[in-house]
């Protein structure tokens, strides 16, 4: 449907679920937007945690191991909470090895995960982060480790928040573990909606080189990496040595078939055909076809003069008294001068949309460098006394290139090169020039044809106005649509752990200790070229003729006030009338190199996030019960975080034309910790009583700016039989804001939003232009919240456009309050224990996780609405500021506690292995099938009149009521076949937000036209926008040898090509029509090969 009348339904919410707003505001160009969220191969079924007896490396007398999960040490794999392991060498048998595309292709990972085709984005990270996010509950809300221990944020501009995964070096990460309930009381803050906990390799000996590579089929998007390890084991320890190298090719739009070319229509019509062929303004404005797609995107080649509103460059003609310039329509009426049925002008020629689109990145060019170096010795002696220490040095350089956006100062009336100053060198009075349209007799008789009377008849003549201020409105090539961005992070952990003999004292006996320390920090740069705004005022404000040399123009500050420019402050004369600005449709360039030098500058970004933890922790046996040892842990853990990211002047105060400033952060908190954990076999070897163990923990946390708190957990597990465990948790956590939370200074994008305010479009005059009450279908509430805030409803006015691009700001808020949650599950593991011909292990978990005062960044449709639509004062009318002509031009949506959330479902995972003999030979058969069903993911708002807003997007995008990932193998000896299936189930926009179907005319009066339908009473049907995707499949197949020496495997990822959903952007946040960061792939078929060797 036509986005003047209506807000795109994923701007209207209080917040996208999951996702940080900022993460949704544009910064005027879009570059890229979609990695893949893809199959992933699980060594494990839920709760049963099995090694694989694939290519995870088989672990030999293990005596005591620690479970992701707890913090004690046991003897066997077994888990009481909810624990999926990824093994990440099996994940290279569906053509994954990023740690962001394994961690975001999970049942787990809901919402919208922020990959790479969000580079374009204002995001919390920066362009080019990568993060998961569990539950849908957003990344702030999962905590991430590497080898069990916390990982710190990493980033560039506004505050960076949580750990950017592009930084993790893919090649040496071993296995995945996902603990899957709230976990504060193990891990401390931020593990609300669960754990993933990155387990790198140690188990190598001797030097092993690995290439893996991905070739698509179709064009660019190459990757390759170069994985070099090299360790040594002996009795007492070992020492190792990884390198890990990445680079990843550029995908730009048109490289891809679901993205190519332009933005377009999609409605699907009563007949249930799609519809894209623009017929909206083909049929009301007479204009020519668009082959679909949106018709005034990005409109550029134009001049905004006063009472015409926009004209457009057509060299050597007018149809009225602009010099080379024509007005497409006015009063409704397509404008068709020469009789030939096609208006004069027509929107699509002057499009952006297309045009500049295809070589904008999709993906962009990405290169990591990882170095790690780490090792442990044992000395000798009752204590075994192990110190171990770990460093990590990651790089990663990404540049973006995203499409050219507009570029619209306002000229002064006196600029010389203004085309409305009669005085100047190619000016015109464009209150006459108007008239000449008015008279023109063509368009006078269309005027009289529809209301009965000219122009002139109507007294609409305007006459001379003498010079006016106009906007011209064109593009500029390179202006802020490229960025570069380089990331460092170095890491280092250096730890001492050991037995404590003499802790040996009546029951108490094999008590250990560990205790470490560990130091991140991370330094990001960004660049952003783009034309300054100030620079461009000043000389479009003081360019005059040079009494000195006439026919030369000079510019800049008249210090001396002899009215004319000092010279002193190197100020260019701009004109931005120059022909080579006004490519209809394309890209322009100033007309001299001395202009683009003096307007072009970088907007420079430095962030720098360091994080220090010390950890001390206990554990041991403190008696025997009849079922076993009950085994406990005690420790402490000071943790310090701060945050520098500071702009360059040009970023802080947002001198880039219409870019968002940013004011980066300034930070720093201590968080003060102690826990402690007890595990109780309470039974054991029983009649229906196999096992029954409890599991308890405690934290108790005091951060600096916040106070202390105090959390907890309780688990059971039952095992009536061997093969039959029942497992129940509950527990709750703790989140106090972060460093981006309190820290972060104004930080603006811009974004579009539906100002209810403006007089509808509806209720305009066609002739006059003025306001109709009678065909005003607000509500009283509006009209009187408007006129209450100072925007008079009746005299407001967009001429129909009331949808238009604001900015909005983000900032942090000492004032928050921590969040907290309760989180519960319920589940069990049966391994079926009557056939010996075969295993099965079938295993289910129920979750619910809420959330109370969650920190929320509201949207700006959100603050809008709140504001106008409600029957009192809401608070948030104070976070609107309009301008000088009535519209919005600033919204101030920092953090805020205010919501509920919840999100509830239940994980199944089955597991079916068998040994089939065929030929005489045994093949090692298995299936191994995850689903997820969600319940329910909730945001619960309430007003300040104490009213509730549920909302839940169970079945929207991101959302699927049902997601699996299931593989089937076939092995023999060091051969694997691997075929696996990744599903997402069909999604529909909310049903309060489903358009009526309706015509270009909106014949029936619905309130909602139609772009592509010219209507049933018309000889056609009826439409509304697809709003919804129907039950997705991706399929990926292998084959792999993997020898004792050798690794050789290959295989095709999405081996059906299949392509995206395809939506209308209006209902779905999309690009091009195709849904981002919500489980489809936009790479496409993809080949893949592997080659490794061992020394």
């Amino acid at each position: 449907m036509i986005n003047r009348h209506k807000t795109a339904t994923w701007q209207r919410k209080p917040l996208a679920a999951g996702v940080s707003v900022a993460a949704l505001i544009s910064a005027v160009s879009f570059p890229a937007y979609a990695q893949e969220i893809t199959q992933q191969q699980v060594a494990a079924a839920d709760e049963q945690v099995e090694q694989s007896s694939g290519r995870l490396a088989k672990k030999k007398d293990i005596e005591e191991v620690v479970v992701t999960g707890s913090r004690l040490k046991r003897d066997t794999f077994s888990s009481v909470s909810p624990l999926q392991v990824i093994d990440a060498e099996g994940a290279k048998d569906v053509g994954l090895i990023n740690p962001a595309d394994i961690l975001q292709s999970t049942g787990a990972a809901a919402g919208q995960q922020i990959d790479l085709t969000f580079s374009g984005f204002v995001l919390d990270n920066g362009p080019g982060a990568t993060t998961v996010d569990l539950r849908g509950l957003g990344a702030g809300r999962t905590l991430v480790l590497l080898n069990g221990r916390r990982l710190a944020p990493a980033g560039v501009e506004g505050a960076p928040s949580a750990p950017d995964l592009s930084l993790v070096p893919s090649g040496l990460v071993q296995q995945y573990d996902l603990l899957l309930d709230g976990a504060s009381s193990i891990y401390g803050s931020d593990a609300v909606a669960g754990v993933a906990n990155m387990i790198l390799k140690k188990d190598f000996d001797g030097l092993e080189i690995n290439g893996f590579s991905t070739q698509p089929e179709h064009s660019n998007g190459e990757e390759n990496t170069l994985t070099v390890t090299w360790g040594k084991n002996w009795d007492r320890g070992f020492i190792g040595f990884g390198l890990d190298y990445f680079n990843s090719d550029s995908v730009s739009f048109d490289d891809r078939p679901w993205t190519e070319g332009c933005e377009k229509h999609r409605e699907i019509g009563l007949d249930g055909n799609i519809y894209q062929e623009e017929r909206f303004y083909t049929e009301t404005l007479g204009m020519e076809t668009t082959g679909g797609c949106l018709a005034t995107e990005r409109l550029v080649g134009r001049v905004s003069v006063p009472s015409a509103g926009s004209i457009y460059y057509t060299p050597g003609s007018t149809n009225g008294g602009w010099p080379n310039f024509t007005e497409t329509d006015r009063f409704g009426i397509g404008i068709d001068t020469d009789g030939d049925g096609i208006a004069d002008t027509s929107y699509q020629d002057y499009s952006l949309n297309g045009t500049n689109q295809g070589y904008a990145h999709l993906f962009p060019d990405q290169e990591r460098t990882n170095v790690m170096f780490y090792g442990e010795y044992t000395f000798d002696g009752d204590m075994n006394l192990t110190p171990y220490f770990e460093t990590l040095y990651s790089k990663r350089e990404t540049s973006i290139r995203g499409r050219e956006g507009q570029l619209f100062p306002s000229v002064p009336a006196n600029n010389p090169f203004n085309l409305c100053n009669p005085n100047g060198v190619n000016g015109v009075d464009c209150g006459l020039a108007y008239d000449e349209l008015l008279t023109n007799p063509a368009f006078a008789e269309q005027v009289r044809a529809r209301f009965g009377g000219t122009p002139a008849d109507f007294g609409l003549l305007v006459g001379p106005i003498g010079p006016a201020a106009s906007t011209p409105i064109v593009s500029v090539r390179g202006d802020r649509n490229i960025t570069n961005v380089e990331i460092e992070q170095f890491r280092f952990v250096g730890g001492l752990r050991g037995d404590l003999p003499q802790m040996n004292i009546g029951t108490l006996n094999d008590w250990t200790f560990d205790t470490y320390w560990s130091f991140s920090k991370s330094e990001g740069d960004s660049s952003r070229p783009g034309i300054r705004g100030d620079r461009l005022n000043l000389s479009l404000a003081t360019t005059i003729e040079d009494p000195n040399n006439p026919g030369q123009f000079i510019c800049g500050a008249d210090n001396n006030g002899d009215g004319i420019p000092d010279g002193t402050d190197g100020c260019v004369p701009v004109n931005m009338f120059a022909p080579s600005l006004y490519v209809p449709g394309g890209v322009g360039d100033f007309a001299t190199q001395a202009e683009r030098d003096f307007l072009f500058d970088t907007r420079d970004f430095k962030t720098e996030y360091y994080q220090s933890i010390f950890s001390a922790f206990f554990t041991g046996n403190l008696f025997e019960l009849p079922a076993g040892n009950v085994i406990a842990g005690i420790g402490a853990e000071i943790r310090y975080d701060r945050i520098k990211s500071i702009p360059d002047d040009v970023a802080r105060d947002g001198l880039l034309v219409s870019f968002f400033s940013d004011g980066g952060a300034t930070g720093s908190k201590y968080t003060r910790e102690l826990y402690g954990e007890v595990e109780l076999p309470l039974l054991a070897d029983k009649f229906l009583a196999t096992e029954l163990t409890a599991n308890l923990s405690a934290r108790y946390t005091k951060d600096q700016l916040y106070g202390s708190a105090s959390t907890y957990s309780g688990k059971i597990a039952y095992r009536p039989v061997d093969s039959l465990l029942l497992r129940a948790t509950v527990g709750t956590s703790y989140r106090a804001p972060n460093l981006r939370e309190n820290f972060l200074q104004a930080q603006t994008g811009f974004n579009d939003v539906f100002d209810p305010c403006l007089i509808p479009d509806a209720a305009l005059d066609p002739i006059s232009g003025g306001y109709n009450p009678s065909l005003d279908t607000r509500s009283p509430e509006v009209l009187a919240n408007c006129a209450a805030q100072g925007a008079d409803p009746t005299t407001l006015s967009n001429n129909g456009f009331n949808t238009y691009s604001v900015e909005i700001a983000r900032g942090g808020n000492q004032n928050l309050v921590e969040e907290t949650s309760d989180s519960y599950t319920v589940g069990f593991s049966f391994e079926q224990p009557f056939f010996d011909e075969f295993d099965l292990t079938l295993g289910m978990t129920y979750y619910d996780i809420d959330i109370d005062n969650s920190i929320i960044e509201p949207t700006g449709q959100f603050l809008v609405n709140d504001c106008y639509n409600t029957t009192t004062i809401s608070t948030f009318c104070g976070n609107i500021r309009r301008g000088d002509n009535g519209l919005i031009e600033y919204l101030d949506a920092g953090f805020i506690n205010r919501d509920n959330e919840t999100a509830r479902g239940i994980d199944i995972n089955l597991l079916w292995k068998q040994t089939i003999t065929m030929f005489d030979l045994p093949f090692d058969v298995s299936i191994d099938a995850r689903f997820n069903r969600l319940i329910e993911r909730s945001i619960t708002f309430t007003n300040d009149e104490g009213l509730e807003d549920y909302d839940n997007d169970v079945g929207e995008f991101g959302f699927a009521e049902w997601r699996s990932n299931t593989a089937f193998r076939v092995e023999y000896g060091d051969y694997r076949f691997t075929w696996a299936v990744r599903y997402v189930g069909s999604v529909e926009q909310q049903s309060e937000d489903i358009d009526a179907f309706s015509d270009v005319f909106d014949t029936d009066g619905t309130g909602f036209t139609s772009d592509t339908c010219v209507g049933v009473a018309n000889g056609g049907t009826d439409c509304r926008d697809v709003g919804f995707a129907d039950n997705y499949f991706k399929h990926d197949a292998s084959f792999y040898y993997n020898g004792d020496v050798w690794t050789i495997g290959g295989g095709i990822r999405n081996v059906f090509d299949e392509a995206p959903p395809q939506v209308d952007g209006n209902e779905v946040f999309a690009l091009n029509n195709t849904p981002i960061g919500v489980g489809y792939d936009l790479r496409g078929r993809t080949f893949f090969f592997e080659l490794g060797r061992k020394f």
